[in-house]
């Protein structure tokens, strides 16, 4: 079936990376179509593929345009494109509409023209505000089909009655191109060399409840501790930026890093899309997420490449990682008690390797590309 996505950001995160794989199973990029509201680097690799892309601004929700002159600004960009997009639709005449993220709300004023099946992947928790979740669940009142990337964004969207029951579909991305040494143009070099030193990492978009600056109380915390200085040589990087038009985040977490006195152990790396050189160089992956992360991407590419992981307790996190043996657990709002666990853990390497040994085990078991390209023509066929 011919299908026309639309997808709310062209980078290389992880519901762009999880859209590249879906276009990648067979059949799929001979009758698809790709809608990004702008340029970005997920461009070259969807015309690598050959795929016709129209770039359309097509009024991707985000929290800084929740206020009147937002939505009023946000509902011209979705009138404007629906009827664009619906021009594609009869010319190029799609089969079916599949929307890859709970930011691009236009989905049901396309599928009225013929009554098109809509697929709506939700790779989103939306806690705040009510409002918008009341208005967001209503939207899925109108979709055919629901497929929900973690069994805590199920639940989430099911604490409403659906007219569609949603379903389980976990994120799977290719062994062997996860743990590619192939270097890209975009290959890690940090500024001070890390041979020799505990390294941990964070990788995800610069945002408040990502948990950057959580990150940065817990190393304050960690190298105040007494046994710190057995660790030896320490190093954290930070990689990921904001979204267009927040660019003043990854500026305040820049200033955040100095104001803190933690420039010697920290070092922001801005946007990476070579993740796979990137988690080659870490001991360790911290996910210290403030909200429930739907299912984090930068986990499963942790696992594949035997990082073990360290996150908080909530979201998709709870199914991916295996308490003590793939990964482990900090608490939220509490840097003191995390960064002594963190400290604990990095002073026993072997418990770390140990963990990614097994993180590996389980990506390959229950997130591989075969296991999800299987389970989503079961969904889709």
């Amino acid at each position: 079936m011919k299908t026309i996505y639309l997808h709310g950001s062209p980078d290389y995160y992880g519901s762009g990376k999880v859209l590249l794989e879906i276009l990648r199973i067979p059949g799929n990029a001979s009758n698809a179509l790709v809608i990004f509201p702008h340029e970005g680097p997920l461009c070259a690799a969807i015309r690598s593929m050959g795929i016709p892309l129209y770039i359309i601004n097509m009024g991707v929700l985000r929290r800084k345009y929740l206020s009147p002159w937002g939505i009023a600004g946000r509902i011209f960009c979705w009138i404007r494109s629906a009827i664009q997009i619906r021009k594609i639709i009869r010319r190029e005449k799609v089969d079916r509409i599949y929307v890859n993220s709970l930011n691009i709300v236009i989905g049901p004023w396309l599928k009225t023209q013929k009554d098109l099946p809509l697929i709506w992947h939700l790779h989103e928790i939306i806690e705040q505000t009510n409002l918008l979740y009341l208005f967001l669940h209503r939207l899925l009142q109108k979709a055919d089909t629901i497929i929900a990337v973690s069994k805590a964004t199920k639940a989430h969207w099911e604490k409403r009655p659906l007219s569609t029951p949603i379903q389980l579909l976990y994120n799977g991305f290719s062994f062997a191109h996860t743990l590619s040494n192939t270097p890209s143009p975009l290959t890690i070099n940090p500024k001070e060399p890390i041979a020799n030193s505990i390294v941990l990492g964070m990788v995800g978009r610069i945002q408040h409840w990502k948990g950057q600056s959580y990150l940065l109380s817990i190393i304050q915390e960690l190298i105040l501790l007494s046994d710190f200085k057995k660790m030896g040589s320490f190093k954290v990087l930070i990689a990921g930026d904001a979204y267009p038009g927040s660019e003043y985040l990854a500026q305040e977490l820049q200033k955040e890093i100095e104001d803190k006195k933690l420039t010697a152990y920290v070092e922001y790396l801005g946007y990476v899309e070579d993740i796979p050189s990137l988690l080659q160089q870490l001991d360790l992956l911290i996910v210290p997420s403030l909200k429930p992360d739907p299912l984090p991407t930068v986990v499963l590419e942790a696992m594949f490449a035997q990082k073990a992981v360290v996150s908080t307790p909530q979201g998709g996190c709870l199914e991916m990682i295996e308490e003590n043996v793939t990964g482990f657990f900090i608490p939220l709002e509490d840097a003191k008690a995390s960064s002594q666990i963190l400290l604990d853990l990095m002073l026993q390497k072997n418990k770390l390797e140990e963990a990614g040994r097994q993180g590996q085990k389980r990506a390959y078991a229950l997130f591989s590309l075969e296991t999800f390209q299987r389970e989503w023509r079961k969904i889709l066929p």
